[in-house]
């Protein structure tokens, strides 16, 4: 199992090899060929308008456990949980990148 966060314009093809790795040690990469992709955010108000039907509490409650239940009992354990890596898609790792060097930049410009 693996998280990946991208942009939001970013598309990944199911079946297509897309390389992944931890966005802290870069040198660790995995290519995945057999996954599936979906989007986690989904939007509830535009402009200030209601844009979806919101769901009943027992089906928010249902999707929770069952999401939940995804996760490996070694990450969900509160003594020593093991640490959950989320992958940066390599269009947002760069961005990061960037943005991380600008900020260096300016830091470094204003102390001058």
């Amino acid at each position: 199992m693996a998280d990946l966060i991208a942009l939001e314009d970013e598309v990944f093809v199911e079946g297509k090899p897309l390389t992944i790795f931890d966005p802290i040690q870069t040198w660790k990469r995995k290519t995945l060929t057999n996954f599936q992709t979906r989007e986690l955010l989904i939007p509830v108000f535009r402009g200030g308008k209601r844009v979806c039907e919101l769901p009943k509490l027992k089906d928010i409650q249902t999707y929770a456990r069952k999401e939940l239940d995804t996760f490996w009992d070694e990450v969900k354990r509160l003594t020593n949980p093991h640490r959950y890596i989320v992958d940066l898609s390599t269009n947002l790792f760069e961005l990061k990148q960037q943005l991380l060097l600008t900020i260096h930049k300016d830091i470094k410009a204003s102390k001058l």
